[in-house]
Formats: C-alpha cells, structure tokens, sequence
C-alpha cells in the first residue's frame, strides 16, 4: 500500500502555498465580512473553493498519488534486474530510487531547481537512497540537452515532469532527441508530462513507429505518458 510522504519533495511549492493561502483568505473575507450582492457572493465562494481544492490535489498528488504513479511509469518501462536505466531530471529519486530497489543499474541525472520541488538537491536525493536502503545509484550533475554519454549507453530512459522546464522549443527538441541518442536499439523511452506534450509526439513520431500514448486524470495536472520503443 503507498503512503504520504514528503520524502520526493512538493512540486512547484510555491503555487501550492499560493493556492491553498489565496484560498484561507477568502474563506476569512466570507466569514468576516458582510458581502450585499448575491451575485459576488457566490463568485467569490467559488473562487474560494476552487483554490482550495487546487491548492489539495496539488498536495496530495506531491504526497500520495506520485508515488503510486511512479509504478505506472516504471512499468511502462520494463524495470528489471539488470537493466540499465537512465533518469533523467530525477529530483529527489522518486523513480530512481524506485529502480534501483527493483535491481536496475541506475544512472540519475539533474540540474535540481528548487523553484520546480521543494528541497531539491543532490543531498536531499542521496538522503533518500540512505532512507530506502537503495543500492548504489549512480548521480550526475547535468542538462537533458547535452547528456555526457555515448549513443546507445542504455536500455530504458525515464523522464518524469521535466520537459516542459526547459525554455524553449528548441532545447526541448534537443533534450529529447539526446535521450534518444543514448538509448540502445530495442530500448524504451518514457516521457511523463503535462505541458507542451503535443511537440513531443510529434517528434517521437519522427523518430519511431512504435509510440504509445496514455493520458492520466488524477495528476495535477493532467498528464500524458508517451511509450516510444526504438527500432
């Protein structure tokens, strides 16, 4: 059974305590403040209650629903004893550490910006692996764009809500087209995202005839996993 954790951190925190403050304000204005047209009255309880309910799901996706979500993603990817598995923009080693747990030889690669999850490092990320008991993973400090690894170095790559970070269309066309440079012949890539997904089709089209997409409901947000197996 999955737990809430905030071991891997809260993703984009600061929407989070923007949504969930915006919304306590309101609910202090309608309580102590005597509002005479009707109309506005119930704008603003919506108002209200719609960042209230954001500002939750986005906690609770942070605590609960990711790592549950992780096993769809892993699963998609064959994770097996062995394997050889690249994650790319891996924070704090929500799917690393989960592979590595499942035997595969990981290599987790990031930048860490904490300005896209809470308490985001190196650190934090091998703290994790001492908590989890992980065996070794191996950690790199890198840009998706310009991966340090010669072509074909591995036989799954995994890359969860990071794309769309990168500025512009250009880099994400790069960063993509890096990972499947790395990626050996008969090796899956899977893409998890939720902005600019379109783009990624498109170009893992290109690329491949054996693309799968599958679209989620119960991330925040919305979500989309593209499957592509290179031939």
């Amino acid at each position: 059974m999955t737990r809430f954790s905030l071991k891997y951190g809260i993703d984009a925190p600061q929407w989070v305590a923007l949504q969930l403050a915006f919304g306590a304000l309101l609910l202090v204005l309608l309580s102590t403040v005597e509002i005479p047209w009707l109309w506005l009255q119930v704008y603003l309880i919506a108002v209200t209650a719609a960042a209230l309910v954001i500002g939750s799901w986005m906690l609770l996706y942070s605590t609960w629903i990711k790592l549950w979500h992780r096993r769809v993603i892993l699963g998609e990817a064959g994770v097996r004893s062995g394997q050889r598995l690249l994650d790319v923009g891996t924070g704090r080693g929500l799917l690393a550490i989960s592979a590595a747990a499942l035997g595969a030889q990981v290599t987790a690669l990031d930048k860490w910006s904490a300005r896209d999850l809470s308490g985001n490092g190196q650190q934090a990320l091998e703290l994790n692996c001492r908590l989890e008991g992980t065996p070794q993973i191996r950690v790199m400090d890198g840009e998706a764009q310009r991966l340090p690894f010669a072509d074909k170095s591995f036989d799954a790559v995994v890359s969860h809500f990071v794309v769309h970070n990168i500025g512009s269309a250009d880099d994400r066309e790069l960063a993509i087209l890096e990972m499947w440079r790395v990626l050996r012949t008969g090796g899956v890539l899977v893409l998890s995202d939720f902005g600019k997904t379109k783009e990624y089709e498109q170009l893992l089209a290109s690329l491949t005839s054996d693309l799968k997409i599958r679209r989620f409901w119960y991330t925040f947000p919305f979500s989309k996993l593209l499957v592509a197996t290179k031939k």
